[in-house]
């Protein structure tokens, strides 16, 4: 089996990788220019499906000629090939850990410190998992939130503080240290990407768990080797791919580490639903509750009682209808 066509339909979104069998590998929420995907094409047409790391690295070599989202979406598109191939849910083929996922409500942003208390109430009221919530404001009021919503949630309820990173780092070790006491699942990002040095010292004066976004798995054995966090949190869209995202969670695994995977992402949530079934070290997956997935996805995901349950359909198990998105398309460009 080859791949011998490239398709992306625009403004709809959908990648297309077709072979000379009839099967095809999807990924949904995708844009591109004619000349990336030429690029793509020189890599993958002609070559075997089943060969995910070389094209891999031959896509990540490209010295930056393809955006991180572009470069996820063929690899999710790969991987949605493949696990078709084996007839198998993408979270199988990946090796299989649960076929449903808690889901951890991730909060309204820009909202005020009383909608977020009552945001989190209808969370725990819902059946959700967890909930996590920033606030753009000072160190009091942000203080006198955390302790809010614990009273309001109960004892039980897991809650997840976004520092946004922001938190100078005293400032973190102080809101870190109520969150101690307010028994928090992690202080999500109180510091910036790749601050080592003041990640460890918050990491290293709190008992609270913290993390700290990586963009690859490099970054993720840097933090772990660093002590900069005790969690990482990384997305497929912005690593650049599942196969990014699975080097990372195996890296930090080894420390014992949780992999966060940031909000629903790309492919209207599949990529992070899968791979959530797929990793024993990533709690959750995160949802608003209120995703809107693309038109022509038939079975878009949905949260009940607090899970999503994973499709058992072969591949990525989106039911994608053609004819739809070609409804949605104004121009289809072919590689």
């Amino acid at each position: 089996m080859k791949i011998s066509k490239i398709v992306l339909h625009q403004p709809a979104g959908l990648l297309r990788l077709l072979t000379d069998t009839g099967l095809e590998g999807h990924c949904t929420g995708i844009s591109a220019t004619g000349t990336e995907m030429e690029r793509v094409s020189s890599i993958l047409v002609h070559s075997d499906p089943l060969d995910r790391e070389r094209s891999w690295w031959a896509l990540k070599e490209m010295d930056g000629a393809l955006p991180p989202s572009l470069r996820a979406g063929v690899d999710i598109a790969l991987w949605d090939l493949s696990a078709k191939i084996a007839g198998r849910p993408l979270f199988r083929h990946l090796g299989g850990f649960r076929d449903r996922v808690p889901v951890c409500m991730n909060g309204t942003a820009g909202v005020t410190p009383s909608e977020i208390v009552r945001e989190a109430k209808d969370a725990h009221r819902a059946g959700f998992k967890a909930y996590r919530f920033g606030a753009l404001a000072d160190e009091n009021t942000l203080v006198h939130l955390v302790r809010e919503v614990r009273a309001e949630v109960g004892p039980d309820f897991p809650l997840i503080l976004d520092g946004q990173g922001r938190c100078v780092v005293d400032e973190a070790i102080r809101i870190g240290r109520v969150l101690d006491e307010a028994d928090y699942f992690y202080f999500d990002r109180p510091r910036p990407r790749n601050d080592h040095s003041g990640g460890k010292q918050v990491a290293g004066e709190i008992d609270t768990p913290t993390s700290t976004d990586v963009c690859s798995p490099i970054e993720a054995s840097q933090v772990m080797a660093a002590q900069s966090g005790d969690h990482i949190r990384t997305s497929v869209g912005g690593a650049g791919g599942l196969i990014d995202v699975l080097k990372a969670a195996r890296c930090v695994e080894a420390f014992g580490a949780y992999c966060h995977l940031d909000g629903a992402g790309i492919c209207d949530g599949f990529a992070h639903l899968h791979l959530a079934g797929a990793l024993r070290n990533t709690p959750f997956i995160e949802m608003t509750g209120q995703e809107t997935a693309s038109t022509f996805v038939r079975n878009p995901l949905m949260v009940k009682g607090g899970f999503v349950h994973l499709p058992e359909l072969p591949g990525l198990g989106m039911d994608v209808d053609l004819d739809a998105a070609m409804e949605n398309t104004s121009d289809l460009i072919e590689s």
